[in-house]
């Protein structure tokens, strides 16, 4: 038997076990036998296909979003389409939603470790396995526009940062491209719009946002997206610095009637799409070209659709009876002050983690964000010119 049709082998097998992964349930001792026998009849039977004509490729993704969340709905979903039809059905998707083959840190491992094949990695959740990844997304203070930050994540990630793939291999997983959520802002129950009210709250805000609204005064709680409606609901955070489209895709317009229009910044650390490395080395060549040659469109469909979402977000909240409101001056001088520092920040807190290359990585990633701001103010909004950049200056090269 080859070497890939042993590796189709044990996809299905895997691909068995995830009925009870998924489910989080553990089949009761008197269902073992039944289970170990039907896990061996399937191996049997693969084993008796094996030399046959090949058959098509079913993957499964995993994400710890709902279905209607921004990156899934425009992003990932239809890149999972793209790909089944650029492969002409070779390869076909299982799509797991809702966190059900594992939450925000737990993706990284399961998709390393074979429990599912592909996933998207929120890389600040998993700061151990993605050190050098997660010291640049940590400083989402300074994502004021996330089409320069993503564009310039993704020539980091893919043309620039050695320790990065580096870290990915050591995961089993290879990534093929970063986006970035729209702009932060602040989203509460109460209207707060001075550096004055915000002292002292409770402010759900991770990484490198945790540190700004520390350094103005409120309480940082460092909570994933999946656990802040509930921490909302339950009165453990004041606020939420997050993206405008959270109130609708995140539910927080249950709770929050008012929104600061001010950017906070944004996260840009998104992997959109890791693939286990050893599903990715069985693909042959045009099936990973296919894959390849889609992830740029996917990065620019969720950039611009968040932007859209903004808008909803807008509206419901407005529909609801809720207010945008415009921060005070020293809300803002202290979130440019942040800004200032950030950089400089964020070298000390890399070697303080014994990150060696911390100061040749974020100098590299700060030339990077310069490139892609002017770029993006030289194309200004128009998306098809967004694409063709990002393909000139990154994806073309790989």
């Amino acid at each position: 038997m080859t070497t890939s049709a042993q590796s189709g082998v044990f996809r299905e097998l895997r691909r068995l076990l995830r009925c009870n992964v998924g489910s989080g349930r553990e089949p009761k001792e008197d269902k073992m036998k039944y289970h170990t026998a039907a896990l061996l009849g399937a191996a049997l039977s693969l084993l008796g296909v094996a030399a046959g004509p090949s058959r098509a490729l079913e993957l499964t993704y995993g994400t710890y979003t709902s279905p209607t969340q921004t990156t899934f709905r425009t992003g990932t979903g239809p890149l999972l389409d793209r790909i089944t039809r650029d492969t002409n059905g070779e390869i076909t998707f299982e799509a797991f939603t809702g966190g059900s083959m594992g939450g925000p840190k737990e993706l990284l491992g399961n998709a390393g470790s074979g429990i599912i094949d592909t996933t998207s990695v929120v890389d600040i959740y998993v700061k151990a396995q993605l050190p050098h990844s997660a010291l640049m997304s940590s400083m989402l203070i300074l994502g004021k526009n996330p089409k320069v930050m993503s564009a310039a994540m993704n020539e980091m990630q893919l043309l620039h940062c050695p320790s990065c793939e580096e870290d990915r291999t050591k995961a089993n997983v290879i990534g093929l491209g970063w986006t970035a959520t729209g702009t932060y802002h602040l989203i509460c129950k109460e209207p707060i719009n001075t550096l004055d009210e915000l002292k002292g709250l409770k402010i759900r805000a991770t990484s490198g946002m945790g540190r700004a609204m520390q350094s103005m005064g409120a309480t940082a709680v460092s909570i994933t997206t999946a656990e802040m409606y509930e921490a909302m609901q339950r009165g453990q955070v004041d606020c939420v610095a997050g993206a405008a489209a959270w109130l609708t895709t995140y539910n927080l317009k249950d709770f929050s009637r008012y929104i600061v229009e001010d950017s906070l910044g944004s996260y840009f650390g998104t992997m959109l799409f890791a693939v286990n490395l050893d599903v990715w080395g069985d693909l042959s060549d045009s099936q990973r070209a296919a894959i390849r040659s889609n992830i740029s469109q996917s990065v620019v469909d969720t950039l611009f659709a968040y932007d859209d979402d903004h808008e909803t977000g807008i509206r419901d909240l407005k529909a609801l009876g809720g207010e945008v409101l415009h921060a005070d001056q020293a809300f803002v001088d202290a979130v440019e002050t942040a800004r200032k520092e950030e950089y400089a920040f964020t070298i000390q807190s890399g070697k303080d983690q014994g990150i060696d290359n911390a100061e040749e990585l974020i100098d590299t990633f700060h030339g990077l964000v310069d490139k892609w701001t002017d770029i993006v103010a030289e194309i200004g909004n128009d998306k098809e010119a967004f694409k063709a950049a990002l393909d000139r200056e990154i994806f073309d090269k790989l």
